[in-house]
Formats: C-alpha cells, structure tokens, sequence
C-alpha cells in the first residue's frame, strides 16, 4: 500500500473516532435524569406540600369546632338547665350562645372550604403522580437505549483505537507528524481523495504533472491550493 494510501486509511478511522467519541459525549451527557423527570417530580412534591397543608389545616379546623361545640352546650345547659334564673345571667348566656353559634357558623364555612381544598387537592395529586410515572417509564426506556449505545460505542472505539496502533506501525515517523499537523489545521481531515484531476477536499483542478506523480509515485504529493496530501486510489477500507 502507497505512503499516502496508509495516511488515507488513517485518516477513516480517525475520523470515525471523532464521530463516534463525539456521540459518546452526547449520550453520556443524556445519561441520568431528565429535566422532564426533576419538573414532573417537583410538580408532585409541590402539590402534596400543599396537600398536607390543608389537611393540617382541616384538622386543626375540626378540633376547633369540637371545642366549639362543647363550649356551647356547656352555655346552653346553663340557659336552659333551669339552674341560673337571675334575668341579667340569663341575658348574658343568651347573648353568648347567639356569638358561639354565629362564630360556629362562620367556621363550619372554614372547614367546608378546606374539604374542598382537601379534595381537590387530592385529585391534583393523583394526577401529578400518574403524570410522574409516565414521564418516568419514557425515561427508563430512554436510558436502556442510550446505556446500550453507550457500550456499543465503547466496543467500537476500542476496536478502532487497535486498528490505528496497527497502522501507526506501519507508516513513518516523519509521514505521520506531517498527517497530524495538517489534520490539526485542516479541520481532521489531511488526505484528499484525487479523482478526474480534482482534489476532492477543495475542488480545485490540479497540473497535469502534479496528478501524475501522485498517481505513479510513492511520494506524499499535497494539493497545490489546500496542501493536502493526495491520495489518488484509496486502499479498500476493512470491515468492522
């Protein structure tokens, strides 16, 4: 194989490592939870903390309400018992089972209101919850893949950095530095496929004198516009 055929090849399989190491790099950053997951979880935290809000607050409500109602029996078996008969005591305990009843009023409308936010709010929450487990499996089933592609990659990057050692062996010092810096400038991409005259990496037609010595010598040949090394018969590329 030609010096510049091993450089060509060379330069495949560098080019699938940029490639791959750079899908590597994606699927690595999508590994673990989703924004979608925090937002769907922070939605359920948020609502159950408003749930048990209200609950506390209906709880709280009730007992207040029992000792509501106690108080007012208590007033009202004093008015009614038959043992207070002085009428100013018994003006008295009416007037403050009339306020007791009115505050009980008032508060029976608190209690209703939290039910209902009770309510409501656990049906919000179910629905939070049923909303979480969805984006969950979505995203289970999301990281299987990419776990799986993750490893494929790894294997392929491991076979390709053996094949490039391979043929790091076989290709001189001086024509490998000389790849490395024009990969390095020429955004990874060093040798030029020559086809009908043309440098396939700037598409520009070459002297005729020039296409021949990188058709007939085992010399590295560059571009005279890109300075690209030519490579005029790619060697066939191994699967795998």
């Amino acid at each position: 194989m030609s010096r510049a055929g091993l450089l060509y090849r060379l330069q495949t399989v560098d080019l699938e490592i940029d490639e791959r190491s750079r899908r590597l790099k994606e699927v690595e950053a999508s590994l673990g939870e989703s924004e979608e997951l925090r937002r769907a979880r922070r939605a359920l935290q948020e609502e159950e903390a408003r749930l048990s809000q209200w609950r506390r607050t209906l709880r709280d409500l009730e007992l207040e309400m029992e000792g509501l109602n106690d108080k007012i029996a208590s007033v009202e078996e004093q008015l009614y018992g038959g043992r207070v008969r002085n009428p100013k005591e018994l003006a008295n305990l009416q007037q403050e089972v009339e306020y007791l009843r009115r505050k009980r009023g008032e508060l029976e409308e608190q209690v209703l209101e939290a039910m209902i936010e009770v309510e409501e709010g656990e049906a919000r929450a179910a629905r939070r919850r049923e909303e979480l487990a969805e984006v969950e499996a979505d995203w289970r089933r999301v990281q299987a893949s990419l776990a799986a592609e993750r490893d494929e990659l790894k294997e392929r990057l491991s076979q390709l950095r053996e094949r490039r050692a391979e043929l790091e062996g076989r290709i001189g010092a001086d024509d490998l530095a000389l790849y490395e810096d024009l990969r390095r400038r020429k955004g990874g991409r060093a040798v030029a496929l020559l086809k009908g005259g043309l440098c396939q990496g700037c598409g520009v037609m070459l002297p005729l004198s020039r296409a021949r010595r990188a058709r007939q010598e085992d010399e590295l040949v560059p571009c005279v516009n890109c300075e690209r090394i030519l490579c005029a018969e790619p060697p066939p590329i191994p699967e795998g």
